[in-house]
C-alpha cells in the first residue's frame, strides 16, 4: 500500500513538472521572458497596466472606502472619485509641512482590488494657502456649499476646503502635485508600496465654468461652486499644473477640467480661455464636457457641441465624457432608453470614455447629498446591455495612449507571483436630465 502511495505521488509530480515546462514554453514564445511580442510587455507594473486600458466607461466613484464592486459589476472598467482624495487642504497642512498620503493611499489600494483604473482630480486648494491672498475674502465659498465637511450627509470622507481660488504658492503648489503623481505613476521611484495599477490620467479641477458671469445664481452659488475666479485664472491654474503633472511623469495624460455642459454659457468661459490664451491647448492632452439639465434636447452627451468649440479654437484633442447622466424619464426603462440613445450618440460624437453618475435607472433623487431610492429595476443588466455593444469597437480610442490590442483575459507573472487581469469591456454617454452636482452616489 506505501508503495502504491509513493508510485501514485512519483506520477503526479511528473504531471506537475509536464505542465510546468509546458506553460514556461507557451511564455517563452509569447515573450513574457523579458517582453511579449505584440503587447511590448517588458514586466513592469506600468506595461501590466496598459494592457487594461480597454474599457471605454467607467462610474463616478464614492467615498474613500468604496472598492468599486457596482463598477465591476456593470461591466466597466474605470473609476473617477469625487471629488476624491487628491486636495492639497487634506494632503498637506501648511507650508514646509510633511504631505501625507493615507487618505490616497488607502483610496488607491480599495479600487485596485477590483482591477480599476482610476481618473483622478487635482484639487489645487489649501485654505492655509489662500489665506496669503491679498482679495482672499472673494475666495470662500457659501458656508451652504455642498462639499464642505460639515455639509458631508452622506459620510464620503471626501471634502472641498472654504477657499478656491488660484493658489498664492505656486512653487509650493507645483511641488505637491509632483510628489503625488511621482508617487502613483509605477515607475518603481517612489512609488505607493502595493501600487498594482498607475496613474496615468489626471484632471485639473472641475466645472470652474460653473458659476462664472452670467451663470451664477443665487441658489446654485450658496449650493455649489467649484471655482471661484474666471477663465484666465484657470489657464494660470492648467499651465502650472500640466507641468507639474509631466516633469513627473511625462507619458502622463492631462485632462482640462470637465464644461459643465454643452449650450453657450458654460462653453464661453474655455472659448475665452483659448481666445485670450492661445497656448492654453498646450497643456492638456484630452477634451472633456459633462451633462446638465438643459441639455435635454441632445442625445450625445454634448460631445458634438464641444467638439465644436475646440475645432472653432483650432483645437484637436481626444474628448471625454466624464459626467454622463439621462435621468429624465417617467420610469426606469425610459432612463435606460435614453441613456442608450446617448450612449450611442455621445460614442459615434467622438467620446472616447464616458462615465456615468448612477448606478440605478430608478434613482429618481433630485438632491444628490441623499442616499439612492433606487428599486429593482434590473440596472446592472441593463447597463451591461449597453456595454456589450461596444465589446470589439476599439476605433476611438487614441493613439499612445497605452492600450492593447487584445480584449481577451490574461494572466502575467509579475513580482514572482501570477496576476488575473479581466478585460472588463464597457461604454456609455450621457444627456442629463437635471443637474447633478455629486452625481456619484448612486449606490452608496
Amino acid at each position: 500500500m506505501v508503495n502504491k502511495f509513493k508510485w501514485l505521488g512519483v506520477g503526479l509530480l511528473g504531471i506537475i513538472i509536464l505542465l510546468t515546462l509546458v506553460f514556461a514554453f507557451l511564455r517563452k514564445d509569447r515573450g513574457i521572458e523579458g517582453k511579449d511580442k505584440d503587447n511590448n510587455f517588458s514586466g513592469k507594473v506600468s506595461d501590466i497596466y496598459s494592457k487594461n486600458l480597454n474599457d471605454k466607461f467607467g462610474f463616478l466613484g464614492g467615498g474613500v472606502d468604496d472598492t468599486g464592486e457596482a463598477i465591476v459589476e456593470s461591466g466597466a472598467g474605470w473609476a473617477r472619485p469625487h471629488p476624491g482624495g487628491f486636495l492639497w487642504d487634506s494632503m498637506q497642512a501648511g507650508p514646509g509641512k510633511e504631505i501625507s498620503f493615507k487618505i490616497t493611499d488607502e483610496e488607491v489600494k480599495n479600487l485596485q482590488k477590483n482591477n480599476l483604473d482610476i481618473l483622478a482630480t487635482i484639487w489645487g486648494f489649501a485654505d492655509w494657502d489662500q489665506k496669503n491672498l491679498a482679495n482672499s475674502a472673494d475666495c470662500k465659498v457659501s458656508t451652504s456649499d455642498e462639499f464642505l465637511p460639515k455639509n458631508d450627509k452622506k459620510g464620503r470622507g471626501f471634502y472641498l476646503p472654504e477657499y478656491r481660488c488660484n493658489p498664492s504658492d505656486w512653487q509650493a503648489h507645483n511641488a505637491w502635485v509632483e510628489k503625488i503623481v511621482e508617487r502613483y505613476d509605477g515607475d518603481g521611484i517612489g512609488d505607493m508600496a502595493g501600487l498594482k495599477k498607475p496613474i496615468r490620467y489626471w484632471e485639473v479641477m472641475n466645472e470652474p465654468d460653473l458659476n462664472y458671469g452670467a451663470n451664477s445664481s443665487k441658489d446654485m452659488g450658496e449650493r455649489l461652486n467649484f471655482y471661484k475666479k474666471g477663465p484666465l485664472d484657470y489657464g494660470e491654474l492648467l499651465k502650472n499644473s500640466y507641468t507639474a503633472i509631466k516633469k513627473a511623469d511625462p507619458d502622463a495624460q492631462v485632462l482640462i477640467a470637465g464644461a459643465t455642459g454643452g449650450d453657450e454659457q458654460f462653453l464661453s468661459f474655455y472659448k475665452t480661455l483659448f481666445m485670450n490664451m492661445p497656448d492654453a491647448l498646450n497643456y492638456f492632452d484630452i477634451g472633456n464636457i459633462h451633462c446638465i439639465s438643459n441639455d435635454q434636447t441632445t442625445n450625445d452627451f454634448n460631445v458634438s457641441s464641444y467638439k465644436k468649440m475646440l475645432e472653432t479654437a483650432g483645437i484637436s484633442k481626444p474628448i471625454w465624457v466624464t459626467e454622463a447622466e439621462a435621468m429624465y424619464g417617467k420610469d426606469a426603462e425610459e432612463n435606460f432608453a435614453s441613456t442608450k440613445v446617448s450612449t450611442a450618440g455621445a460614442i459615434d460624437a467622438g467620446a472616447q470614455k464616458i462615465f456615468y453618475t448612477r448606478y440605478s435607472f430608478d434613482d429618481f433623487r433630485t438632491d444628490m447629498s441623499q442616499k439612492t431610492n433606487a428599486g429593482a429595476y434590473p440596472s446592472v443588466e441593463k447597463y451591461n446591455e449597453i456595454f456589450r455593444q461596444y465589446d470589439k469597437d476599439q476605433s476611438s480610442i487614441p493613439p499612445n495612449s497605452h492600450t492593447p490590442n487584445s480584449h481577451t483575459s490574461e494572466v502575467w507573472e509579475f513580482g514572482g507571483g501570477l496576476m488575473f487581469y479581466p478585460n472588463l469591456q464597457a461604454r456609455r454617454a450621457c444627456k442629463f436630465g437635471f443637474y447633478d452636482g455629486l452625481a456619484n452616489l448612486g449606490s452608496i
